[in-house]
């Protein structure tokens, strides 16, 4: 059944998102929630965000960090990064305070001009169109009069209008190649109005206009960004032979294009953190900066390094088109508290900020991949991801931390380490022993709140009650399990891991099944029936099914029983 639809972007959000979850998620009720969990609670500032593209259904979230410690141009900034690679953002902050001590950052804008072209196809006579572009050159500035009266308030505006023959490449085809400087305006509206008015301006009946649009390869708005100091300043054991390991990585960048890409992919890490976190266009920089990176025929490092005559010095030269003003920058909250961070820079500052943030993480790669290795402290950063994912709590957080000092990490190590940590202590319900188990309980209440999940206290009580009564076979759940899939679930049942939050039957439905029974008191008593029926029942009977892990007999049964009330009594702390 075809799932094209019409009149999609009619639909409120709300529809928007329950026809995605019917016709992609089976009406999975958890993604709807997900979705909503991630909208902001003030509807204003929901509606600006929902305002920014189409079709909105949510807010995608990225960590939005702090690198202190920078000096640039002797000027100190904290500058806010939004990443969501680990260790991006601590490499830059070490950095940062590695050469606040040796002097700081010195940047240097080389030129701030950009590029819109209008394309065109002209099958007459090169030198009648050349004629027919000196005439009217006057005039196609003067079409854009009234695009460009404010900015040229502002100092910026049209710099210059040039004819460009691309015959050679393209038959017919030329090119009317403008110059512009927009100041604090990253300036893409304001270039392409003024291109679609000259096209329309210089468009007859020989000169057929293909499309009128800027560049993003901006070879001529530069900056540079560089570090330097004594070789002997560099520290450690051997700064000679840092300088030279680190010299020798930056060579192989600018001859290998394999490594440069990947050593240039590092400088955007820091770059893109500070475009996205100012409101800039990240896609825009990404492709200008490596279409510069390979200005010369071939691809090569943005970088740089010399260790000339004692004096280690690196830096690196980006072409970036940014903005302060307009746009996104104007709108959106978290960038304008980003520019207010940065002391309300102009387009020439940020641009000189974020080079600095790109040789920052570039310096911090080089230096970690010619001593210890890329991986120490990336993986050591990422322990924490892998520990969130885990659920660790904050004691086991700080154990395994520990453990991993001086050791190599890796995800499956930190999983070994996390489950050997969590064998050692899971303290499983022996739901046998009618006097334990209602000791247990006695800390239980209606409302007590729980720690996952959906279901009050009663309603877990009824809910253990129903797989109780499933494995005595007074509940049908013939749901068919092929052999092949509970030969692969059942050794969970053997081991010593515990049933995941969000662990649930097929038979069971996504909300809370009202309580049966009017007290909880009389719920509890149900449960102790059900476990004495459960020993009574596999007298006589040899397995049940179950939902997930098909025939279960009496031993297997038994386990899954532990496992599923310990799961439920930790959901409610009672273990």
């Amino acid at each position: 059944m075809s799932k094209i639809i019409k009149g999609f972007s009619k639909f409120t959000k709300e529809e928007k998102i329950n026809w995605i979850a019917k016709n992609y998620f089976n009406d999975n009720l958890k993604v709807v929630d997900i979705i909503k969990q991630y909208w902001n609670s003030d509807e204003q500032l929901q509606q600006l965000h929902d305002d920014f593209i189409e079709n909105t259904i949510s807010n995608f979230y990225l960590p939005m960090g702090v690198a202190p410690n920078f000096i640039i141009n002797n000027k100190d900034y904290v500058v806010p990064m939004v990443t969501e690679e680990s260790s991006v953002v601590a490499a830059a902050s070490l950095v940062a305070k590695f050469w606040s001590t040796k002097g700081g950052f010195k940047t240097t804008v080389l030129g701030t001009t950009k590029i819109g072209q209008v394309h065109f196809m002209f099958a007459g006579n090169k030198q009648d169109l050349t004629s027919y572009f000196n005439k009217n050159k006057t005039e196609l500035y003067a079409a854009t009069a009234s695009i460009t009266k404010n900015m040229e308030k502002r100092g910026g505006g049209i710099l210059d209008i040039q004819l460009i023959d691309k015959t050679d490449q393209l038959e017919n085809y030329y090119q009317l190649h403008i110059t512009f400087e927009t100041k604090d305006s990253m300036g893409a509206n304001f270039i392409n109005s003024c291109l679609e008015a000259i096209a329309a301006k210089f468009r007859n009946d020989e000169i057929e206009i293909v499309m009128s649009i800027l560049s993003n390869y901006v070879p001529e708005c530069v900056v540079r960004a560089e570090v330097s100091c004594k070789i002997d300043d560099l520290g450690g054991e051997n700064p000679q032979k840092f300088a030279e390991k680190f010299y020798q990585a930056v060579k192989i960048a600018e001859v290998e294009p394999y490594r440069a890409v990947t050593h240039n992919k590092g400088i955007m890490n820091g770059v893109d953190a500070v475009v996205i976190a100012t409101g800039n266009d990240f896609r825009a920089v990404e492709a200008g900066v490596h279409a510069y990176a390979a200005k010369d025929g071939k691809y090569t490092s943005l970088s740089h390094c010399t260790i000339d005559n004692g004096v280690f010095r690196f830096w690196l030269d980006l072409p970036l088109a940014l903005g302060t003003v307009g746009g996104l920058t104007a709108l959106h909250p978290l960038a304008k508290l980003s520019l207010e961070m940065l002391q309300k820079p102009s387009a020439k500052e940020l641009m000189q900020i974020i080079a600095t943030a790109g040789l920052a993480q570039n310096f911090a790669a080089l230096r970690a991949l010619t001593t210890k290795g890329i991986q120490h402290g990336h993986m050591k950063m990422h322990l924490q991801n892998i520990l969130n994912q885990l659920g660790a709590n904050p004691q086991e957080k700080e154990i395994i931390a520990s453990y991993f000092e001086g050791k190599t990490v890796s995800h499956s190590a930190v999983v070994s380490k996390f489950e050997e940590i969590n064998k050692k202590k899971i303290n499983w319900v022996d739901f046998k022993n009618e006097t334990s188990l209602r000791e247990l309980l006695t800390n239980l209440e209606i409302e007590t709140p729980a720690v996952f999940g959906k279901m009050n206290g009663q309603q877990m009580v009824e809910h253990l009650a129903l797989l109780l009564k499933v494995s005595n076979g007074k509940i049908d759940a013939d749901f068919f399990v092929d052999e092949e899939k509970s030969a692969r679930r059942k050794p969970f049942l053997d081991s010593d891991n515990e049933l995941q939050v969000g662990f649930k039957a097929s038979m069971l439905s996504e909300e809370p099944v009202p309580a049966k029974f009017s007290t909880l008191k009389d719920s509890i008593e149900d449960l102790i029936l059900q476990i004495d029926n459960f020993e009574t029942h596999f007298k006589t009977n040899t397995s049940e099914n179950h939902p997930f892990f098909g025939e279960l007999d009496y031993e297997y049964w038994s386990k899954f029983h532990v496992k599923h009330f310990t799961h439920h009594f930790k959901q409610f702390n009672l273990v």
